[in-house]
């Protein structure tokens, strides 16, 4: 071997570290937005481990990213563009936990108990209503009854075939998560029609009956009654949450497609 030929190629080594850097980029972002993996309750250093096994996992069976230098300014764009896209599929993948925390929400303001705030200080969990959170667990079993985290994966391993890296961000890309957003009210006001009608109904007819008789005291009556009723609605209702979470899970999953699909389009 000559001796001017260097020992180490440092050059084809950090080509190889790059190969493991943009994946990581995109999914550390995408964990710090994406359904359960960005609750309070898992830290940093967790999501940081997570993102480097999946990283380690992934990267071999991931394309080959182009030859760019990750300390030059293109290279630090690149990586900008990685957790821009990551966060993108992050925000896309929480719609579905969005439309039920809004549902939580709503059926708490009509039942009269959205004062009884669900606040934990020590743990830093932020104040949500007690509907809210029975969605939340509830919707947590669903999520991996049905294989959602490796769902998340397979989306992960997607973005990578159909966004590679340093293919840009797209116009397209970003319309289909406003009309997301948009899906996201739709959806939460079909789903809670039914207990907002019947609430207004009750509390139409307890301001009937307080025209009826001005001497009886609704507040004593009125409030425990609304509260009785709420609870009669969402027990009637939650037979039919799974249906409600697969149809909305495959309604966003078409979403993410067209989102994917639209990074071919160059």
């Amino acid at each position: 071997m000559p001796s001017s030929e260097p020992i180490l190629q440092a050059s084809q080594y950090l080509h190889q570290l790059q190969g493991y850097w943009w994946p990581f980029c995109r999914i550390l972002a995408l964990f710090s937005l994406a359904p359960l993996f960005s609750h309070k309750a898992v830290s940093i250093r967790i999501r940081v481990l997570l993102a480097l096994a999946l990283t380690f996992a992934l990267a071999k069976a991931l394309p080959d990213p182009p030859r760019i230098d990750a300390l030059s300014l293109h290279g630090v764009l690149v990586a900008a563009e990685q957790i821009a896209f990551g966060l993108l599929m992050g925000l896309a993948l929480q719609l579905v936990f969005t439309v039920f925390g809004l549902v939580g929400e709503v059926i708490s303001t009509q039942m009269g108990m959205s004062m009884a705030r669900y606040n934990d200080p020590v743990n830093g969990v932020s104040s949500s209503s007690i509907v809210s959170q029975l969605y939340f667990i509830l919707l947590v079993f669903l999520f991996f009854a049905t294989d959602g985290h490796l769902l998340i994966v397979s989306v992960l391993y997607q973005s990578f075939v159909y966004w590679p890296v340093g293919s840009g961000l797209h116009y397209l890309g970003f319309e289909t998560l406003v009309y997301s957003l948009g899906w996201v009210l739709s959806a939460a006001v079909l789903v809670t029609l039914p207990v907002v009608f019947f609430m207004t109904l009750m509390q139409f007819c307890f301001g009937l009956l307080n025209r009826i008789s001005p001497a009886m005291n609704l507040f004593s009556l009125g409030f425990p009654m609304t509260i009785l009723g709420g609870l009669l609605c969402i027990w009637l209702t939650l037979p039919h949450l799974p249906e409600n979470y697969l149809h909305l899970s495959r309604e966003l999953l078409d979403n993410i497609g067209i989102l994917l699909r639209s990074g071919g389009r160059v």
